[in-house]
């Protein structure tokens, strides 16, 4: 195969974090010890 002049990349990242709003508040609150996880009450009852 014939390499192609016209490369492109695409490229990302993102993520989820719990009872924070971004990366670093999150960070902030492992290392303060703050309890992270709640009940996801989204789902059906079992």
């Amino acid at each position: 195969m014939k390499p192609n002049e016209d490369d492109i990349v695409i490229s990302g990242i993102s993520g989820r974090f719990p009872n924070s709003d971004n990366i670093e508040e999150f960070w902030s609150n492992l290392i303060s010890g703050n309890e992270l996880y709640s009940s996801d009450d989204r789902r059906w009852p079992v």
